[in-house]
């Protein structure tokens, strides 16, 4: 069966992809980043932290935080940079609808996904996966040469973090990294105790969305796309290793960052 169905998808890894003109961001996992904005967009979030080499084309504009603000303008307005990205999460929240590419190294292990993927190519040295029409991606993965692969088609439900579609395109891409023994299964009743003292992916992306001022439990589960339970097991962990505070207020939790974390 496993072969039948990788004989129907696997043409679909070369299709090429259309998609109409829009702002394109293309995001590499080394914390390059290259944006071309239309529309009038006057707001752009910066994607990582220890931004360097930032060169704005098109368009006169002011840093606040880690945005920013473009003096309105007709013209198409072109952003490059380099950053430093979370180890094994690219996440990506902006205030407009764009096409993102994000580009990895062959060598990457999928851990989770979301939303689904419009389309993706195998280059000479990345995989380059398309997300069309969206503005917030969340990308966790791992940069290893022994990576565990499915060992059979009952195991595909767990992989990408639970994300189960019938959409073709995931479906390929799945397929074809597991030909490659390029994703990892990860099961959601794994207990965050068996490594108390180490923040792994899912950690990160929950330390990372309270950074950016995400404070409740039900705004971590929105920006994160993290299951309910998954988000609040994580945070528990950050509380427990002083990475966060839990503040309670008239009967309403919030979370923040400690000061001496930040």
């Amino acid at each position: 069966m496993m072969k039948i169905l990788l004989l129907l998808l696997l043409p679909l890894i070369t299709v090429p992809v259309i998609i109409s003109h829009s702002s394109i961001l293309n995001i590499y996992y080394n914390g390059t980043v290259e944006a071309e904005l239309t529309g009038n967009v006057n707001q752009f979030v910066l994607i990582g932290h220890n931004i360097t080499n930032l060169k704005i084309i098109g368009a006169k504009y002011n840093l606040s935080g880690n945005t920013l603000y473009l003096t309105p303008s007709n013209t198409t307005v072109f952003i490059y940079y380099n950053a430093i990205l979370p180890r094994g999460v690219i996440q990506i929240n902006e205030p407009y609808n764009a096409t993102i590419n994000i580009y990895l190294p062959l060598n990457s292990s999928i851990n989770y996904i979301s939303p689904q993927p419009y389309s993706f190519n195998v280059m000479s040295d990345y995989y380059n996966v398309t997300f069309a029409n969206v503005n917030s991606v969340i990308w966790l993965y791992t940069l290893s040469s022994h990576v565990t692969t499915a060992q059979n088609e009952l195991e595909i439900p767990m992989i990408i973090g639970g994300l189960i579609s019938s959409d073709a395109v995931l479906v390929s891409l799945i397929i074809f990294l597991l030909r490659r023994g390029n994703v990892r299964v990860l099961k959601e009743e794994e207990s965050v105790d068996f490594v108390p003292e180490v923040l792994d992916e899912r950690d990160t992306i929950v330390l990372e969305a309270i950074k950016m001022g995400t404070n409740t439990l039900a705004d971590i589960v929105r920006q994160t796309g993290l299951p309910k339970s998954t988000a609040y097991r994580r945070v528990k962990k950050l509380v427990k290793l002083g990475y966060i505070e839990e503040i309670r207020e008239e009967g309403k939790i919030r979370y923040v960052v400690r000061s001496d974390k930040k």
